[in-house]
């Protein structure tokens, strides 16, 4: 048995996994398998259609992606310790949580956690109140690691003297990906902490309380906690192996075949639940320009806070020396106008942007 640590294990598994271009290292599925779907994929396309490597590789992910599997040890099927739902009260997790509670997906979670990181928009909270009246299968169980809003206003703001005044931003509080501007005009991204420290962290920590594991103890062996993500079909590429070796993620969605865009259809379809909006924090510096349009046209008071918080972070932060933006174009929030008509229209409209597709892991967002 190895006497490594959980996050020692998990960091071993992510090196000894076979790089494949196109692909970052800890995603869910193994070379061999990837690189089988690929090649079947390709098989059965026409040379005139073949895909570029991005979404062969996307489209390969999904078609791998199966319910899974467990064995204890003489080698006989059996089935996980707990289901978990991880909710983030956007629409997909949303629209697993009430498949489940439909009757429509094979298995049923025994728990479902919202971590609430205290800075979500005031529809997620009600979102949540909803689904708590409206799931009977399971408790919906909140939990929270502080107010990413406030530590976020503290960390930039210390008083002096104090002990917050001689810690380090990433020490003491997770780092949102703020926009960086140095001197020069260049223009940079913190490294993203938040996700980990305010969702990832308390429902592992709530996980292991409902298994009535002690602080500082060992999950016993054998233990198998299933951790159903609400990642769609279009997301396929941000699936990635729990670190832990106790923890089994699943994307019930993925099995399903199922997008965004089918998520939605199904809540038209039904006509019985409200329509979620997407879950990420008020100051999410992953918003693309819709989101913060839809943000100060229907919600000027969450606009507002974002703009309070951008202002209060400028210059405050330890150990940079660059001013910070909540903003991709590094300008102070409160000075751009969402609501001013483009002079050039996309056909489609803005999209997400691809250097964020990676955005909170399946636990922001979805």
């Amino acid at each position: 048995m190895s006497n490594l640590g959980y996050k020692e294990q998990g960091k071993k598994r992510a090196a000894n996994q076979k790089p494949i271009k196109g692909i970052k290292p800890g995603f869910a599925i193994n070379p061999e398998q990837m690189d089988f779907e690929r090649r079947k994929l390709l098989e059965e396309m026409s040379t005139k259609l073949k895909p570029n490597r991005k979404t062969l590789n996307a489209m390969a992910a999904v078609a791998a992606t199966e319910e899974p599997e467990y064995f204890d040890e003489e080698g006989k099927k059996r089935e996980p310790t707990i289901r978990v739902l991880s909710l983030g009260a956007g629409v997909q997790s949303s629209c697993l949580a009430l498949m489940a509670q439909e009757g429509l997906t094979k298995h049923k979670p025994d728990y479902m956690i919202f971590a609430d990181t205290g800075w979500e928009p005031s529809f997620v909270y009600e979102h949540v109140e909803y689904l708590k009246k409206a799931i009977t299968i399971c408790p919906i169980i909140t939990v929270e690691r502080g107010n990413l809003r406030e530590d976020l206003i503290r960390a930039a703001n210390p008083i002096k003297g104090s002990n917050e005044e001689h810690k380090s931003f990433a020490g003491r509080v997770p780092n949102p990906p703020l926009f960086a501007a140095r001197p020069g005009g260049k223009v940079g991204m913190l490294y993203r902490q938040c996700t980990h420290d305010y969702k990832v962290i308390p429902i592992q920590k709530e996980m292991r309380r409902i298994l009535g594991v002690k602080p500082r103890h060992r999950v016993k062996k054998g233990t198998i906690v299933e951790q159903w993500i609400g990642i769609s079909t279009d997301e396929a590429m941000r699936m990635k192996k729990a670190r832990l070796p106790w923890i089994e993620s699943r994307w019930p969605l993925i099995e399903m075949k199922m997008s965004r865009a089918d998520c939605l259809q199904w809540y038209r379809d039904i006509n019985k639940h409200p329509m979620p909006g997407k879950s990420s924090c008020i100051g999410c510096p992953y918003h693309h320009n819709d989101q913060w349009k839809n943000m100060q046209k229907n919600y000027p008071e969450d606009f507002a806070d974002a703009v309070e918080v951008d202002n209060l972070i400028r210059h405050g932060l330890k150990n940079t020396e660059a001013e910070l933006f909540l903003h991709k174009s590094a300008k102070p929030l409160g000075d751009i106008n969402f609501l001013e008509p483009k002079k050039q229209k996309s056909l489609f409209g803005e999209t997400f942007d691809p250097e964020f597709s990676d955005e909170c892991e399946g636990l922001c967002g979805v």
